[in-house]
């Protein structure tokens, strides 16, 4: 398979392509995981940020014993209950991580303990008992947050690692297919034109095929010499060709000496 130049190409041409696709859907996947991260991190952080605000009106409203203000705070607290359940919505967040948040964030709990607290009599040990609550809720969004955040920042690093070792796979296969290339297409055309360059085509013996060249170079080279062979030999035996016979001769090696040429350009082309 690798003596063809023309197989070669086609590799190469596969390997690319199959590149490029990858390239772009890999970078398709990793703009929607950044994105995903990034919108992950700024709901957790709105959710710890809302629920210290709940806290501080909480701690203010007891300290002043306005309980009456209690019923103020409980929007606030559905509006972060459905923060908290945007979270779900992500299918980045594995399921556990999920059960494990809806154990430990009870908000529908800390709603029931301002109920309880704005008509318990005396205060002191409800508010005590809400503290608690709080704090204990307060501590499992700190958990959560880091859990979820890092876990998103593995599976992001990992896509990252998996991306550059399918691109190094790739980029390798590549390299070796374009080495080949090299050294059955490029590098026998350079020795080729080294050839024509240094004698005309009419006092040229023959041409000398490098014997890591590809099987469409040796049968052009082979052409070329058995059109040599017979024009030389036409002029030993005496039987010069009539002027339309040399001519179509001369314009047939002329063409041949051009499409080297031309194949030659495209494989320096090829090698840059």
């Amino acid at each position: 398979m690798f003596q063809s130049v023309k197989s070669l190409l086609y590799i190469s041409f596969i390997i690319v392509g199959m590149s490029l696709f990858l390239v772009i859907i890999m970078g398709v996947r990793q703009y929607r995981l950044n994105a995903q991260y990034t919108e992950i991190s700024s709901l957790s952080e709105r959710t710890l940020f809302g629920f210290s605000t709940i806290r501080d009106q909480v701690t203010e409203t007891m300290i002043s014993g306005n309980y009456g203000e209690l019923k103020t705070i409980v929007p606030d607290i559905e509006q972060l209950n459905t923060l908290v359940s945007k979270l779900y919505d992500f299918k980045m967040i594995p399921a556990q991580y999920k059960l494990a948040m809806a154990d430990s964030i009870d908000l529908s709990g800390l709603v029931i303990g301002l109920r309880r607290l704005e008509v318990a009599d005396p205060k002191q040990t409800a508010g005590l008992e809400l503290q608690r609550e709080m704090r204990r809720i307060g501590e499992n969004l700190i958990k959560v947050d880091r859990i979820i955040t890092s876990h998103i920042r593995d599976s992001v690093i990992g896509f990252q690692l998996s991306v550059i070792g399918t691109m190094g796979i790739l980029i390798s296969c590549a390299s070796f297919v374009l080495i080949a290339l090299y050294k059955r297409g490029v590098r026998p055309l350079l020795e080729l034109s080294r050839q024509a360059g240094e004698n005309r085509v009419d006092d040229t013996p023959e041409f000398d095929c490098p014997p890591e060249a590809g099987t469409e170079l040796r049968a052009l080279v082979e052409s070329v010499n058995t059109m040599l062979a017979e024009k030389r030999s036409a002029g030993v035996n005496g039987n010069v060709a009539t002027d339309p016979d040399h001519n179509l001769l001369s314009q047939t090696v002329n063409e041949t000496t051009n499409n080297l040429n031309a194949v030659i350009n495209y494989a320096e082309l090829l090698l840059e």
